[in-house]
């Protein structure tokens, strides 16, 4: 019994954290910000999403602060062994999904919406997507997908793959404008994203569960999103030269 509560306990926590970082807050927070979002100043419009983000991960931050703290303070005295767990958990997924993205792509001829759209907003909303997809992203992904979801569970691999899945599914998910049989269909074969995302979402989570600090997986999630966005604007560059 005292499992079952646990698990709803901590799912609905889950939930609460975020529906306030992908729905509640966006949507609050875009009404509020409409004319800068809607600015045809390049600077304005980039500054009213960063705003928009920023309020977010104070909100969520504030609410698990003193959880944060103590995370952080365990991390200082640890940090080699911390470090070195998520980074050793990070080689794994990203060999896994590198190599579960090179076969997916092949067969759909094209990468995932997802990061086509990542893409998109770092050349069109530079200065807030930059900072976001490198640092506010990871931090409140992390909170959520691995922070809140681990009070639901006791077993680590029931907790990493559901936490795999949740974040890979919502990777595709926000990808997707129209939530329609017809069109969840025609882009059925988005969701075959869902395992190279997921693999590192079950790595970072076993970083998490193994250490028991919850910068074991913020660390090597904020290398991976830098890198992969430094990867981009110099492929970019590169071309353009």
């Amino acid at each position: 019994m005292n499992q079952v509560k646990q698990f709803f306990k901590g799912l609905v926590y889950t939930l609460a954290l975020g529906s306030l970082y992908l729905v509640i807050c966006p949507i609050i927070l875009a009404m509020i910000l409409k004319n800068l979002l809607l600015s045809d100043n390049f600077w304005i419009s980039n500054a009213g999403y960063l705003v928009l983000y920023l309020i977010t991960f104070f909100i969520i931050f504030f609410i698990v602060r003193k959880e944060m703290i103590e995370q952080f303070k365990a991390f200082l005295k640890k940090p080699k062994e911390i470090i070195n767990k998520g980074l050793s958990c990070w080689g794994y997924g990203l060999l896994v999904m590198i190599v579960s993205n090179l076969f997916i792509s092949s067969f759909v001829k094209d990468i995932s919406v997802n990061e086509q759209l990542a893409r998109e907003n770092l050349f069109e909303f530079p200065l807030y997507a930059i900072p976001v997809t490198i640092l506010i992203g990871p931090i409140l992904e992390e909170i959520i997908f691995r922070f809140a979801l681990r009070k639901s569970f006791n077993k680590k691999t029931v907790y990493a793959l559901t936490s795999a899945f949740i974040f890979g599914l919502l990777h595709v998910l926000t990808a997707i404008d129209e939530f329609t049989i017809t069109n969840l269909l025609n882009h059925w074969k988005e969701f075959l994203f869902i395992i190279p995302y997921g693999s590192l979402g079950y790595f970072f989570a076993k970083a998490y569960y193994e250490t028991d600090n919850l910068f074991s997986s913020i660390l090597p999630h904020v290398l991976h999103n830098a890198l992969s966005v430094a990867l981009v604007l110099l492929t970019s560059f590169l071309l353009r030269g």
